[in-house]
């Protein structure tokens, strides 16, 4: 709603909220600013005088709805249950409309896996020994299927000599509706990695736990070092050869005392 406003007041002379408002059937006029504003809500009445005034079509609507009522929802079950009705329509047209299709990218911990695996393989993929090559369960079809999402999204593709490749991708997770996504792929990583504590032997994994005393300068000078690592060992893998083997890194730093400013709990 707010990208429709900021459209139509840079391209329409006059256009106001109280303007929207009564195209769209309000007769409140200041009622989709409180909206936009994130101070009102949205019903099933309100939705379908705002989907049937800015001319969307059915699946349109069904999306548009979905977005409202994920980003209403209070709790993770809720959040879960419309993140489940949204990725159902993905394989729509309008999902290419409404949100980056890359959000698939991540609901299942697999699939950045599976691109590292395939990528630079000179032999035709042996889909069993992938699966049995993995720690954590990834059956077949569930292999062939992240293969297909991963090429469909061009995060993979294959050269002239028929290997796959890494293609570059440009990820944005910048709104609350693909940071959900974001989230739920880090529990899922967690809870792997929770797993394979006792399966991995020592020697080939690295586990590490500090409890630090921290002012919110000293919290923000470690966040801002634990990201230019990160970025180290991105340039360090690229830069790797002979590579036999696929790594995740989980890297953690989260308050386990509350300070007032820190209390707000995701919804």
């Amino acid at each position: 709603m707010s990208d429709y406003y900021k459209w139509h007041k840079k391209n329409t002379y006059g256009f106001s909220y109280r303007l929207m408002a009564g195209t769209l059937g309000f007769t409140s006029p200041n009622f989709l600013k409180l909206v936009i504003d994130g101070e009102r809500n949205l019903g099933k009445e309100s939705l379908e005088k705002i989907t049937q005034g800015i001319g969307l079509n059915k699946l349109e609507a069904e999306y548009f709805s979905y977005l409202v009522f994920f980003d209403q929802a209070r709790d993770t079950v809720g959040k879960n249950y419309y993140y489940g009705l949204l990725a159902s329509l993905r394989s729509k047209s309008i999902i290419t409309k409404v949100a980056p299709e890359q959000f698939e990218y991540l609901h299942q911990w697999y699939h950045p896996t599976v691109r590292e695996l395939v990528a630079g393989k000179n032999e035709p993929l042996d889909y069993q020994q992938l699966s049995k090559s993995l720690y954590a369960k990834v059956s077949v079809s569930q292999i062939k299927r992240s293969i297909s999402l991963l090429l469909r999204l061009n995060l993979i593709r294959l050269n002239d000599n028929n290997v796959y490749e890494l293609v570059d991708p440009l990820l944005n997770t910048g709104n609350e509706f693909k940071n959900f996504a974001v989230r739920n792929y880090h529990k899922q990583i967690l809870s792997i990695a929770q797993s394979l504590i006792p399966v991995v032997q020592p020697q080939y994994r690295e586990n590490s736990h500090d409890t630090l005393k921290l002012s919110q300068k000293g919290f923000q000078k470690i966040k801002k070092r634990i990201q230019e690592f990160r970025q180290e060992l991105l340039q360090l893998a690229s830069e790797d050869r002979n590579v036999d083997g696929v790594y995740h890194v989980n890297i953690q730093l989260y308050p386990i005392t509350k300070n007032g400013e820190n209390e707000k709990t995701i919804e």
